[in-house]
């Protein structure tokens, strides 16, 4: 059964983060790629990502994506989320596509083209990063998973995601929301309910360098509040929950858990509520500069097996997972 959902952008340290997962937490963990959109066009991006997963993941695990940031190919013929459902299948690669009420009719028939093809599940996602789930609304488009991408209620996922929870404030207005949310879809057999919610800043250039700075896990809080009624937890890993841009490449930063937070990984899901972001002086661009942008550790894990039978890495230091982001790590940054 599926506890953890991380909704995660395709990064290589997500996804190096995810093919160290052990067989055992393989059925438990179900992440959710958000395809990023890039200058190559949907076309390319689409099949770049399946190629990723292919290439990175552990055997047997099914990955949910979506596809809503990648614009319609121009020529109007190929279409992401089918390619991508026709890539992972021709791999043997389960797969549930993400599908959204708002979505337009052709969207919806591909999610329901993706899903008759890997078993006939998807998942349903109610908020963006405009707008909470909204129940009322929902029940008034219902329908349209039927009509439209010609699946069930039964063969849905639904994951509730208030997108940005940052304080207090933000905590005690979602709640009512989830509350609300999930009252109206106990009434129906979706497969399970799921909360999502991101608590990292869009920056971290405010924290001081050269020192750890917990951060409070306000979307674990809002789980934590909302598991009586019988939730399932997900969150945005250690990112923030919007699509990122380009920009100019800061200093590197350190971003992990303790043994008690829920890790981008799903190994737990209750604890204390605080993350430690340590940011640190890059040194010279010059120097690494073949480094990895992202570097994932998951520790007393096996090496990752991959979808093409191979292994590599050790295992790490116990209890511990930690992810290096940024670009061209410099000589200082360590773990």
């Amino acid at each position: 059964m599926v506890t953890y959902m991380p909704i995660l952008k395709g990064r290589e340290g997500e996804f190096s983060a995810v093919s160290h997962l052990a067989d055992t937490l393989v059925p438990h963990v179900l992440p959710i790629f958000e395809v990023v959109p890039t200058a190559n066009g949907p076309t390319k991006d689409a099949y770049r990502f399946g190629d990723k997963v292919h290439e990175s993941l552990p055997a047997d695990l099914a990955v949910g994506v979506d596809v809503r940031q990648l614009p319609d190919p121009a020529d109007g013929v190929r279409r992401p989320m089918r390619d991508i459902a026709d890539d992972l299948a021709a791999w043997l690669i389960p797969m549930l596509p993400v599908l959204h009420l708002h979505d337009g009719p052709q969207r919806m028939a591909d999610a329901g083209y993706a899903a008759d093809l890997h078993g006939g599940q998807a998942v349903l996602r109610l908020g963006s990063d405009t707008h909470d789930p909204d129940d009322t609304e929902a029940e008034e488009q219902l329908d349209r998973l039927r009509d439209q991408a010609g699946l069930t209620i039964e063969q849905c996922d639904l994951v509730l995601d208030v997108f940005e929870v940052r304080s207090e404030r933000d905590l005690s207005r979602v709640e009512p929301v989830v509350r609300k949310c999930v009252s109206w879809a106990q009434r129906y057999p979706w497969r399970s309910v799921t909360v999502a919610a991101g608590a990292m800043p869009a920056s971290i250039s405010h924290l001081p360098v050269n020192t750890p700075t917990p951060l409070r896990r306000w979307d674990l809080q809002l789980w934590q509040r909302a598991r009586d009624l019988d939730v399932r937890y997900a969150d945005y890993g250690i990112a923030h929950p919007g699509m990122a841009a380009a920009s100019w490449r800061p200093m590197p930063s350190l971003r992990y858990t303790d043994d008690e937070w829920p890790p981008t990984t799903g190994l737990k899901t209750g604890g204390t509520s605080r993350g430690e972001i340590s940011n640190r002086h890059a040194g010279s661009r010059r120097r690494r500069a073949g480094q990895r942008n992202e570097l994932a550790r998951l520790d007393h894990v096996a090496p990752p097996r991959t979808r093409r039978g191979s292994t590599h890495g050790t295992p790490l230091r116990p209890r511990r997972l930690q992810i290096l982001t940024r670009r061209r790590l410099g000589r200082r940054c360590s773990s």
